[in-house]
């Protein structure tokens, strides 16, 4: 596939790094866009930051232009055009949510022009790492200096009457589950999917020069999610350590094996505490892996209620799907993200992303098991919040879903 790359220096690896970090910023989810900046700023600003890169990327590649926009990638634009604004013409369905999703994949495809989705993964997983690790000195330590008086700090509220700090790149709940972890997201269950995407490019995508760098990043990336508590995060995080213990040998490395046996002794003792205590910990583990299993927790039951409710839109309307309103509003929490796209765009648009994803997670060179059970993993991760007209839901699918499609076209048209 040929690419057409930004002149090679500190310069432009600095500015193409903002450029992801502004798209992760002023993502949808983030509480940024939500509260700090408000909605409309921050998704005018964001929308802003793509026009002026792609302005900047035709300026650079103005002798190119012809073979810009004759290119592969403009049928895969044009695919995911029609999948998506068919089924909102047909329906009527004038709502921008289609275009947000649009701009999503265009900007995908746009990345695709002069970055290859691993060099783009690893651009992602530093940025990621480097708030990550912001976030929990934010959340167990900075906060100590407003809880205790020493110092004030901004705070906002979010639409749940939720109050926060504002530590600038990170946003820490005064008192609703104070514990957990949020980063710069709406809610830790939507931390637990940037950071289980991050953790999969760490080990199956980024081409580390060295090692520990990819160690490294795994530690801190994992050490995090579990700091959010989300019961879902957890459960994927525990597949995929098994699944890569596995799959890499690490068994037979015997650092791995008691690195492993140490930091189950130590999950087990700081469990032993907090039972025997009962502390704040103790019930937050409790809700987090038992209580809302028993009790039918609104947690549980909203997301039970909206896969069923979301699969039954889909099968009454399986070609052009249900309106957007009328999908997102049929429970009152609606969190399926793949259903969602099946219900909302029928077969075509859920197709693309079924196959956008696949794209991303098959390894045509790895074991089929361990294709599956990622595949599996990164569905279970976005399918406990609505992520749909988030960017990151789907830049890395639809730029490996190009980088497939693309060469494929080509070798069709060469033998037709």
């Amino acid at each position: 596939m040929t690419y057409y790359r930004f002149p090679e220096s500190r310069a432009t690896k600095a500015l193409l790094g903002l450029l992801l970090f502004a798209m992760l910023f002023l993502a949808r989810d983030t509480l940024t866009t939500s509260c700090v900046l408000g909605f409309y700023p921050a998704q005018f600003l964001m929308l802003g930051i793509i026009a002026l890169a792609a302005v900047v990327f035709l300026i650079v590649n103005r002798r190119n232009l012809k073979a810009i926009f004759t290119d592969g990638r403009i049928l895969v634009v044009l695919i995911a055009t029609a999948a998506i604004l068919i089924p909102m013409v047909c329906k009527w369905d004038w709502q921008m949510m289609y275009l947000s999703i649009l701009i999503c994949v265009y900007f995908g495809v746009f990345l695709s022009y002069f970055l290859t989705s691993r060099e783009t993964a690893k651009y992602y997983v530093i940025i990621l790492s480097v708030l990550a690790v912001y976030s929990v000195i934010a959340t167990y330590l900075l906060r100590r200096i407003p809880d205790s008086g020493v110092a004030s700090v901004p705070m906002f509220r979010n639409d749940r009457e939720v109050d926060f700090y504002n530590f600038g790149l990170s946003y820490v709940s005064v008192w609703f589950v104070k514990n957990r972890n949020f980063g710069i997201f709406r809610e830790p269950g939507v931390y637990q999917y940037f950071l289980i995407l991050g953790l999969y490019l760490t080990q199956y995508h980024v081409d580390w020069k060295k090692t520990w760098h990819m160690w490294l990043t795994t530690a801190i990336l994992a050490a995090t999610l579990v700091t959010t508590l989300a019961t879902g995060g957890i459960i994927e995080l525990g597949l995929l350590a098994l699944v890569v213990f596995v799959d890499k040998k690490l068994y037979r490395d015997k650092r791995f094996v008691l690195f492993a046996l140490a930091l189950a002794a130590a999950a087990g003792v700081v469990v032993a505490v907090s039972v025997a205590q009962k502390n704040e910990l103790y019930w937050e583990l409790y809700d987090m892996l038992i209580g809302k299993f028993v009790s039918g927790g609104d947690s549980f039951s909203e997301r039970t209620e909206a896969v069923l409710v979301d699969l039954k839109l889909f099968l009454d309307s399986p070609i052009f799907g249900q309106t957007i309103y009328d999908t997102l509003h049929a429970v009152e929490n609606n969190t399926t993200s793949t259903l969602i796209l099946f219900a909302v765009f029928g077969i075509a648009g859920g197709a693309l992303h079924v196959l956008s994803w696949a794209a991303l997670a098959w390894d045509r060179k790895g074991k089929v098991w361990v294709n599956l059970a990622v595949l599996v993993i990164l569905f279970m991760s976005f399918n406990t919040q609505n992520l749909t007209a988030d960017v990151f839901f789907w830049l890395f699918p639809v730029m490996t879903l190009t980088e497939r499609a693309v060469p494929a076209l080509r070798r069709r048209k060469g033998k037709g």
